[in-house]
């Protein structure tokens, strides 16, 4: 496992740094006393005598800045500096979103002005991508400086909410050079609206906008282009239509003033990123590993009886259906009431906090009134948690967590590496207030963890193998599958019912709710694989349960924007 974290690392970083010929650094940038990070790729060729066009990335919404690092990797070996920013109150930029009402360009401003005085940009060659929240934050600062020669809106800085003298009126000569991407199955806009109605005045043109289709030119600067990948709107920045587009149209936006000269390479991102989730397999395996002596202390110290049967499977599968549709149909009420009660103080993170506090203790709340009906014996939980409890295992399981911790900071801070699954997931704490923050998530996660726990592996029966031994831990790939198999589904539903008839299920902000189950699949998955390797070792289910509070917490606390 460490041959492969290392391994994974090695290729992650060859490539993000086109094999030595970028610099890549993490930058500060001061803005009105608030500190913004930004990842900066500086290619070799960019230097005083010879100083490169430039390009600020911006995220969307519960973003950062490695979410649009692949772009930035891509023009920065094809010659371009490129500045992957984190917004206010996202990744390690300090402030919170709301300040963006008072500063709607989130900071990207400051970091044009940052690029412009560097001695390796050009000043009078620079463009903007945005994506989302990120598009509209470069719509602003575009507004504020309208010598930007090239702008690049995904999926964002359009419709209403970024109307108004801080973001100018666009028309067929401003912005210099724009291009427009949305996703055909984005939930955010209407593709054939925007093309049949939005985005004639800015095209200069009085029918509809054809996609893939230049209007105006780049010699004149008055360059216009839609483009409709098929796509949703959380992927839409790795998607590789996405990414490509966002290339050629930066190219051919600084080639026209001779600023730019063709290199032609590939797209080597995606490689990148399988680097990257090779570190994370052997990072994970690492932890597995590191738990393995500790479990047997652990274990040999349990005196727990095990009840055996053969006859497990429909009583494995009630318990959980009943846990899917608990997690389920509290995931839109609880997402609002985490809305409404932004606590801890993280944006999406209170209702993520708030839906798992709330389906835990509903889950509890089924076993100690409702076991008898649904699963024909009484449950005291009492007797399934406590009585096998020792603080040595609690103590263990931190241990653990502490050492998956260290792990990841010191590979932060000596490569400037962090792990992510389209976002970070397991990155380093930038603050303090994100550690007081980590804290807060503890005590949301730790019950329903522990209700999971319970559902999953207490009170499912052990089971005769076919080499005679008994397994008390279920099947790890049912264990899986029980586990996201229901998000997964909702998900399939909601995009196979949309590209077949063209009909949301979930439209509109439901809708894009719902996405956040893109991320949490895969770390729930994460969670899941600790949660029955804890209960294989120690048949106890707090252990897991305790640790994967503290490593949702962890993830909460580093995604999630103030």
């Amino acid at each position: 496992m460490m041959a492969l974290l290392f391994f994974g690392i090695f290729i992650a970083l060859a490539l993000d740094s086109d094999f030595g010929n970028i610099e890549v650094k993490t930058v500060s940038i001061m803005e009105c006393e608030l500190e913004l990070s930004g990842l900066l790729h500086r290619p070799k060729s960019a230097v005083a005598a010879r100083p490169a066009a430039a390009i600020v990335l911006v995220h969307g919404i519960g973003g950062s800045k490695e979410m649009m690092s692949g772009i930035g990797l891509e023009l920065a070996r094809r010659g371009f500096v490129s500045l992957c920013l984190d917004l206010y109150g996202h990744g390690k930029s300090r402030g919170t979103v709301e300040q963006g009402q008072s500063e709607p360009s989130f900071g990207v401003y400051a970091a044009v002005q940052y690029l412009k005085s560097q001695p390796f940009v050009n000043s009078s060659a620079l463009g903007l991508i945005g994506h989302s929240l990120g598009a509209g934050a470069a719509k602003a600062a575009v507004a504020e400086d309208s010598h930007i020669g090239a702008l690049v809106l995904i999926a964002g800085g359009l419709g209403d909410i970024v109307e108004g003298p801080q973001y100018g009126v666009f028309n067929s000569t401003y912005p210099r050079n724009l291009l427009i991407i949305v996703g055909k199955y984005d939930i955010l806009f209407d593709v054939t609206e925007l093309a049949t109605e939005e985005l004639l005045a800015v095209f200069g043109i009085e029918q509809e906008v054809f996609p893939d289709v230049l209007y105006g030119s780049f010699s004149s600067q008055t360059a216009r282009k839609f483009v409709a990948p098929t796509t949703t709107h959380l992927f839409e920045p790795v998607d590789s239509v996405v990414v490509s587009e966002s290339i050629d149209w930066i190219e051919k936006a600084f080639d026209a003033q001779g600023s730019y000269e063709d290199v032609g390479t590939g797209l080597v991102y995606l490689q990148r990123e399988a680097g990257i989730a090779v570190a994370l397999v052997g990072l994970l395996g690492l932890a597995f590993l590191s738990f393995f002596p500790i479990a047997r202390f652990v274990q040999a110290k349990s005196k727990k009886k095990l009840t055996r049967t053969e006859k497990t499977t429909l009583e494995n599968w009630r318990l959980y259906t009943t846990w899917a549709v608990v997690n389920l149909a509290l995931f839109v009420p609880m997402f609002g009431v985490g809305l409404v009660i932004s606590f801890p103080p993280l944006l999406f993170g209170s209702s993520i906090a708030w839906w798992m506090l709330g389906s835990g203790l509903m889950g509890l709340l089924f076993l100690t009134k409702f076991s008898k009906k649904l699963f024909g014996k009484k449950i005291v939980l009492k007797e399934r948690l406590v009585g096998t409890f020792a603080l040595d295992g609690l103590m263990m399981a931190v241990i653990v967590f502490v050492t998956l911790f260290a792990i990841v900071t010191i590979l932060a801070a000596v490569f400037n590496f962090n792990f992510r699954i389209i976002l970070p997931i397991l990155r380093d704490v930038s603050s303090a207030s994100r550690a007081l923050v980590f804290a807060a998530f503890v005590p949301f996660f730790f019950p329903y963890f522990v209700a999971e726990g319970l559902y999953f592996h207490e009170l499912t029966p052990c089971v005769l193998g076919k080499q005679g031994n008994w397994s008390c831990s279920g099947n790890y790939l049912v264990n899986i599958f029980a586990k996201i198999g229901p998000f997964v589904f909702l998900l399939f539903l909601q995009y196979t019912i949309k590209i077949t008839i063209n009909i949301w299920i979930l439209p509109s902000f439901l809708g894009f709710l719902l996405e956040f189950l893109w991320l949490i699949v895969p770390i729930f998955a994460i969670a899941s694989s600790f949660s029955w390797w804890f209960y294989k070792r120690t048949k106890n289910a707090i252990y897991g349960a305790l640790f994967n509070a503290l490593l949702m917490s962890w993830i909460a606390s580093a995604v999630f924007p103030f």
